[in-house]
């Protein structure tokens, strides 16, 4: 794997498309995507840096009138400051949160925000991040990279398009709806990867380059097992959802199904690794014992990919995506999040999805002497132990989901 400047926008937006000025490749959205007149909406712009130069970026934001495009009439958004200008320094990204409401001339309907980005160099510059790119993950079983730590070594897919203007479409409807309070208007900026940042990423990578033997002697289906089972075992408990033997045993294995989706994959196999060792070397952590960096520094990007996984698996189970890609995505957020920090969860959150995927495939992962009904029939009865599971109206589709996928597993 050639060392190089990651991608960073990827990490956050999913765009096949970007724009790129002068050097410096974007993209963005609104969110919300609709308001009624009088409410405010923020413009999300990522923007990275591709040259190896600091850079200065004048913008200035091109407002929709009513007499046309641009010109002959009254203006129907409002930016408190609408001619800006932000410092990039050399391979910097960052995030540019621009608010946006309306004025009383807006018209309903879709409007369009233009964003003019004039560019200036400091000194002669060189191209460190290429204009397109072609994302080396798949899509089998997770649809999106995003939040998932994935960008920066397996890449992601986009061309970037050279542009003198930037459109972001607005839609506009419904009764007019003041804020309770006076919005707050400014624009800010955020630096999100900083040129520093790239000598633990480099550092990984030729660490794990270097010890690829030893690595795949270390991480074995029974040695990933074992140290999942006992790290899971400990952190679920810290979130005040103690497991029962069956849900151990699944939820071990879907994580180990995990690292090998990626493990026994040479272009995805540095998107499991390469971020744990990363973590683990920003932190100062002794990384000569594999298992114990998975366990430590690793675990929760291990599993925000089992969340993700999962997802596809269950999909994969039951012949189509029943949960949104946005709603997936905060599911995988607030689990992990959650692990990390103590935070106390519903059991439903470990069931969907990774007892269900890993009840899914408790065959595919298979252990010296294991009975595999036997662990299916624990995974069951830890299931009918959970009285107050999937009780609620709105979770009624998982139930019948996870009922499915259990009676094809252990008919």
């Amino acid at each position: 794997m050639a060392v190089s400047f990651p991608d960073i926008i990827g990490e956050y937006v999913d765009s096949p498309e970007r724009f790129e000025t002068g050097g410096v490749q974007y993209t963005g959205y609104f969110e919300p995507t609709k308001i009624a007149p009088e409410q405010v909406t923020n413009l999300f712009l990522f923007l990275q840096n591709t040259f190896n130069v600091p850079l200065t970026v004048d913008l200035r934001a091109g407002i929709p009138q009513t007499g046309g495009l641009f010109g002959g009439g009254k203006p129907m958004l409002k930016v408190l400051e609408p001619i800006f200008q932000i410092k990039l320094a050399s391979a910097e990204a960052g995030l540019l949160t621009l608010p946006v409401t309306t004025t009383e001339h807006i018209k309903q309907g879709e409007q369009t925000l233009t964003l003019d980005l004039k560019v200036t160099h400091e000194s002669r510059s060189q191209t460190i991040r290429p204009d397109q790119s072609q994302s080396k993950l798949g899509k089998d079983l997770i649809d999106s990279p995003v939040g998932l730590n994935l960008v920066g070594t397996l890449g992601s897919t986009f061309t970037a398009k050279s542009v003198k203007k930037a459109t972001f479409p607005l839609k506009v409807e419904g009764k007019p709806a003041p804020p309770e309070r006076a919005p707050r208007l400014k624009y800010t900026y955020q630096t999100i990867w900083v040129e520093e940042n790239l000598q633990f990423f480099n550092q990984a990578i030729q660490e794990i380059n270097l010890r690829q033997v030893k690595l795949k002697n270390d991480l074995t289906v029974e040695g990933l097992y074992t140290t999942l089972y006992a790290e899971s075992t400990s952190r679920f408990a810290d979130a005040g959802l103690p497991l029962r033997i069956g849900e151990a045993i699944t939820l071990a294995k879907i994580l180990t199904y995990s690292c090998q989706y990626f493990l026994n994959n040479p272009d995805r196999y540095h998107g499991l690794l390469v971020p744990m060792w990363e973590r683990a070397l920003t932190e100062g952590l002794d990384t000569t014992h594999a298992l114990e960096v998975i366990r430590s520094a690793g675990y929760i990007h291990l599993l925000k990919l089992a969340l993700a996984i999962s997802f596809g698996l269950v999909a994969e189970a039951v012949g189509r995506q029943f949960w949104p890609r946005p709603e997936r995505q905060a599911v995988i957020s607030f689990i992990a999040e959650s692990i990390e920090t103590g935070q106390e969860i519903d059991i439903e959150f470990l069931y969907l999805p990774l007892l269900m995927a890993g009840t899914h495939i408790a065959t595919k992962v298979r252990l010296e002497g294991e009975d595999v009904q036997h662990s299916l029939a624990l995974m069951k009865k830890a299931r009918e132990a959970r009285k107050d599971l999937f009780i609620d109206e709105d979770m009624a589709q998982a139930n019948k989901i996870y009922n499915q996928i259990l009676k094809t597993a252990l008919p």
